[in-house]
């Protein structure tokens, strides 16, 4: 079953997957994107040179069109990515009857002054005092952003799923061509 997209690049094509529950219908691409913009921890999944995963839990937004995360030049992650840019973000529940969410696309390093300022105030507005006030976890990280002091990664999706379970389960695939 899949929905037509609007030709709109940032609306992607949405699929029911095959192992759906019988009656089950796709979770509709703007409640899957309304459900990233709220979330606050995601784990990224990249690939080490040697071609180990590496996984770690981490800040990240979905905004402008994409998923944003931050991290040190010498962490693990960036290296890997400046080897491998694909990755995939996921987050979920500890529940059965949750939905759980997975966006694999392309990393890229943001340089543009620009686009870091948008980016950080992106960041500032979706973790609120954690960003902003003295007592917070990652206070006055949107000025490092802005700065350049931290490395600003840019993920485009090329694909997400939207994973519902509960009395009907549903695996929604959403594709940007």
């Amino acid at each position: 079953m899949s929905t037509p997209t609007t030709g709109d690049p940032a609306v992607p094509q949405t699929i029911l997957g095959p192992f759906s529950t019988p009656d089950a219908s796709p979770t509709p691409w703007e409640e899957t994107e309304w459900a990233l913009r709220r979330i606050q921890k995601f784990q990224l999944c990249t690939v080490r040179r040697d071609g180990r995963p590496h996984v770690t839990p981490l800040v990240a937004i979905w905004a402008f069109g994409a998923m944003w995360f931050i991290t040190g030049e010498n962490e693990q992650k960036a290296k890997n990515l400046s080897a491998n840019q694909h990755c995939a973000l996921t987050s979920g529940t500890d529940t059965l009857t949750s939905t759980n969410y997975v966006i694999e696309g392309t990393a890229s390093l943001v340089t543009d002054q620009d686009t870091r300022h948008a980016a950080a105030t992106a960041f500032e507005q979706s973790y609120g005092w954690q960003f902003t006030r003295e007592d917070g976890t990652w206070y006055q990280l949107g000025d490092r952003v802005r700065a350049g002091a931290v490395q600003l990664y840019r993920v485009q999706p090329d694909k997400a799923f939207a994973f519902a379970d509960g009395k009907r389960s549903s695996q929604t695939r959403y594709l940007w061509r």
